[in-house]
């Protein structure tokens, strides 16, 4: 099924290459409104794209962002930029009466003087360094996230929601100007306003599924944010 971008944020990340045919590169920006590929499972494309998306704009907070997920879902965290999983990780949940030899401590927290009180236990029991997760969704998280060095994410909500399209065009993304050329009719391989080489958003090609992988990927590809779209 030929899929666009519908409903979401103005920038998603793309998640959920392995279902697809054709498709942006796990971890690369898609614009609202353009075409996404040619996916066998809408469904899971959405929900794994919402996920990337998630880390991806908590990770936008300066924060580090952890995944408390595993399978399919925790690549899609990865090809959103995500830190680690969770279940990597040495901690303890809560603050101990004494120290012992967790690297970071997990709490809930509905409120910033809770995330700042955590911390501060936190350094007076264990006198050296240890770093405070807090655990949460993803609104909770956006909340908390400035007044937190790190996260963990345990949800997303279906910030990306897909569509059907009758059409799947060549995309052509310019670097430089922020424009996604949609090629209906004309095909072209360089910015109409700048000059530039386009980038080719949609392919065949899949990365290996590997977070190294997937989050190198994020880091590179998200330096190209499309911030417009135009039909050629």
């Amino acid at each position: 099924m030929i899929l666009a971008y519908g409903e979401g944020p103005r920038v998603a990340v793309f998640a959920g290459s392995w279902h697809c045919s054709k498709s942006p590169v796990d971890g690369a920006l898609i614009a609202l409104g353009e075409p996404v590929g040619d996916c066998a499972d809408p469904a899971a494309v959405s929900r794994l794209s919402s996920i990337a998306t998630a880390v991806h704009l908590l990770k936008s907070l300066g924060i580090k962002v952890f995944f408390a997920g595993s399978g399919e879902d925790a690549l899609a965290a990865f090809a959103g930029g995500a830190d680690g999983l969770l279940s990597d990780l040495k901690y303890r949940e809560g603050a101990p009466d004494s120290p012992d030899d967790s690297a970071f401590i997990l709490i809930k927290a509905k409120t910033p003087e809770e995330v700042r009180r955590a911390v501060r236990l936190a350094g007076e029991i264990y006198k050296r360094r240890v770093e405070v997760l807090v655990a949460g969704g993803f609104e909770e998280l956006k909340a908390l996230g400035p007044y937190a060095s790190a996260v963990v994410l345990e949800s997303a909500p279906p910030l990306v929601k897909l569509e059907s399209a009758s059409h799947l065009p060549e995309i052509g993304r310019c670097g430089h100007c922020g424009v996604d050329f949609l090629m209906y009719g004309a095909r072209i391989t360089r910015c109409a306003y700048c000059g530039r080489r386009l980038l080719k958003v949609l392919t065949e090609k899949r990365p290996p599924q590997r977070p190294e992988v997937l989050r190198s990927a994020h880091k590179r590809l998200s330096a190209y944010e499309p911030l417009r779209i135009v039909v050629v």
